[in-house]
């Protein structure tokens, strides 16, 4: 077997921006760059940019045999969703799916809500994981390794039974996408449920994903590492998190999306963007936030009407968004409803009454990638 780090140049390791690296070789992608660490509100943007939500390992072999060594450290809200969730990687030859293989072992990463939008993090240490993909032929072929949506992942070694040499450059249309835990999907089973990703698979784009769960908060410094990338479709996914964290009003937020499409527009002038508000969420739909939790349930709260003013809902962000791209008369600027890709009528796919299940995520991925194909066609 020929042995190698993910950080050997032959790997590309697609989608990850920065890498930790311990001082035993176990190396961890990170999906913004190493720069905005310093700029982070607090540790929860750290932990969900190292959740690899879109980040493959690329490369050429004729290996019949591949192996990865794994740590994973799933994800666990106490209370919430104690329910261990799948640590899958899906491998890929040509851009074809032809297998999955799942982590059983590794760390245990929990959280413990002490307020809303505020939790104390713990680690339950685990085993390691050996994954091996079997019976891939000995021809010569692009392999991508897409890493699970629901973990941190460290590799220790990637191993084949032939060479790895670097794939050919990814001449595909490049889309950027950003947005929530409804874009990072820690609830999908498998990465190619994750809406984006499927998405991506279904247009033949070359996806970098910025799902964030609860960082959607339209950070400079996520613009900004967006910005220096090249694309030829970005998707600003936004809303939900404004709300549920309550850290906007209306008086911060329209601002604030007009800063980070200006940060955009600097390096993008002309790159279509599209601004997706948020899916169907009961309990924000008219409430604001932010999220409550009482046991495994989430919901909205009244205020009191002296405290209501610029208060938003989910109903009023779409408003908002809207506005902000009519205003802008920008013709390479879009807006659309995110109730189309997830709307009330699905809401049995909607477990937590937030987060839409992995039939959900595919169902998203699949409406997205209908609504906008004649448009991606034509970039």
């Amino acid at each position: 077997m020929f042995t190698y780090s993910i950080k050997d140049r032959k790997i590309d390791v697609v989608g990850a921006l920065g890498f930790e690296e311990d001082n035993e070789g176990w190396v961890t992608p990170r999906r913004l760059p190493d720069w905005t660490i310093n700029q982070f509100a607090d540790g929860a943007i750290d932990r969900f940019s190292k959740f690899p939500s879109g980040v493959r390992l690329r490369f050429r072999t004729s290996a019949d045999r591949i192996t990865l060594k794994v740590r994973v450290s799933r994800l666990v809200i106490t209370g919430i969703a104690e329910q261990k969730r799948p640590a899958a990687f899906d491998l890929l030859i040509d851009g074809q799916e032809k297998q999955t293989q799942e982590a059983v072992n590794g760390n245990i990463l929990r959280l413990t809500a002490a307020a809303p939008s505020e939790f104390t993090e713990t680690l339950e240490v685990g085993d390691i994981d050996n994954l091996e993909f079997s019976d891939l032929g000995s021809d010569s072929k692009v392999i991508e390794i897409w890493l699970p949506t629901s973990a941190i992942v460290e590799i220790a070694e990637v191993a084949a039974s032939s060479e790895i040499t670097p794939a050919p450059v990814d001449s595909r249309k490049r889309w950027l996408h950003y947005g929530s835990s409804i874009s990072q999907c820690i609830e999908a089973n498998r990465p190619m449920d994750a809406w984006a990703l499927r998405a991506a698979q279904l247009l033949n784009l070359n996806i970098t994903n910025f799902g964030l769960a609860g960082q959607c908060q339209l950070d400079g410094f996520v613009a900004r590492s967006m910005a220096v990338l090249p694309a030829d479709l970005i998707t600003l996914k936004l809303g939900i998190n404004i709300v549920n964290a309550d850290s906007m009003r209306e008086r911060a937020l329209i601002p604030a999306v007009h800063n980070f499409l200006d940060i955009l527009r600097e390096s993008a002038p002309h790159t279509p963007i599209i601004i997706i508000s948020s899916i169907w969420c009961p309990f924000h739909e008219e409430i604001p936030g932010p999220t409550m939790i009482d046991g495994p349930t989430l919901f909205g709260k009244q205020r009191p009407a002296e405290f209501a003013a610029g208060a938003l809902t989910l109903q009023r962000t779409r408003e908002i968004l809207k506005d902000v791209v009519a205003k802008r008369t920008d013709s390479n600027l879009h807006f659309m409803d995110g109730l189309t890709l997830f709307g009330a009528s699905d809401e049995a796919n909607l477990p937590d009454k937030l987060h839409p299940n992995s039939a959900g995520y595919r169902l998203m991925g699949e409406r997205f990638a209908e609504a906008q194909s004649s448009f991606i066609g034509s970039l």
